[in-house]
């Protein structure tokens, strides 16, 4: 059995060399000065109200279905763990230590405290103990392709760390806020004795605060250099679309 994530040494020397390319010592140790939100950032903000994902028809399907509401969890547990590792890809390529410290909150907020070896507040536990509840069996429990087509999407659109911002603040903290809403609202239609309010609420209350502080370290680097600006915008635009088209997928299965 494999214990841990997939690793290189390539993975690790690319980290040490980029640390050498274009060397600014303030761009490392020096707080960045505070700055209004880039139109840019806000642009890509209201890419998520646009989308209407909370009306998306798969969350109809999900209220009159219990099956289908299963099946989501199921998948989201992929979803939501491989998040999580994403986001801890990301701090590793933020250069400047204070912003890399602003972000982890994001990344401490994912995963919580620990208690007795268990990180119990953190969402991939959260989401598990939602799945027990529904009866869902570990066994059963496999990746369907809409789902790995999402995540590999995911990735590729975090071509760069301004990138990763944009498609991780916005195609994920940001537009879970209405999604998970639909989702919560299926829940109490279609399954309302599962205990799903732990999962959805830490999700809800916490990415809105999240996609904030991305958009605010992404506006930072921006404004020190504008050329990152088209990447950041590219990259959230690709994560929306994604998480759309998975959804357009998952109704086509229910429908």
């Amino acid at each position: 059995m494999v214990l841990t994530g997939p690793w290189s040494t390539e993975l690790a020397d690319r980290l040490v060399e980029s640390n050498f390319v274009q060397w600014q010592y303030g761009a490392r140790f020096l707080p960045a000065e505070s700055v209004p939100l880039h139109p840019v950032v806000e642009e890509a903000a209201g890419l998520v109200p646009g989308t209407g994902v909370e009306r998306h028809p798969f969350f109809d399907l999900a209220a009159d279905s219990r099956p289908a509401l299963e099946f989501w969890v199921s998948q989201e547990l992929f979803v939501t763990g491989v998040f999580a590792q994403l986001l801890g890809l990301t701090s590793s390529a933020l250069v400047n230590v204070h912003q890399r410290a602003r972000f982890n909150l994001v990344l401490q907020g994912e995963h919580g405290g620990v208690k007795d070896g268990v990180a119990r507040a953190s969402h991939p536990w959260l989401l598990h103990k939602l799945a027990h509840s529904m009866g869902i069996e570990p066994d059963s429990v496999t990746p369907a392709e809409p789902t790995y087509a999402f995540l590999r999407d995911l990735a590729s659109a975090m071509s760069s760390p301004v990138a990763a911002l944009g498609a991780l603040g916005v195609g994920n903290e940001q537009m879970l806020v209405p999604e998970y809403g639909a989702v919560k609202r299926a829940f109490e239609s279609a399954a309302p004795e599962v205990d799903h309010g732990d999962f959805l609420n830490a999700n809800i209350y916490e990415d809105t605060e999240h996609s904030a502080l991305i958009a605010h370290i992404a506006s930072e680097l921006i404004a020190q250099d504008p050329s990152l600006a088209q990447d950041y915008l590219t990259a959230a635009r690709s994560s929306v679309s994604a998480r759309m088209r998975y959804y357009d997928r998952l109704a086509d299965l229910f429908a």
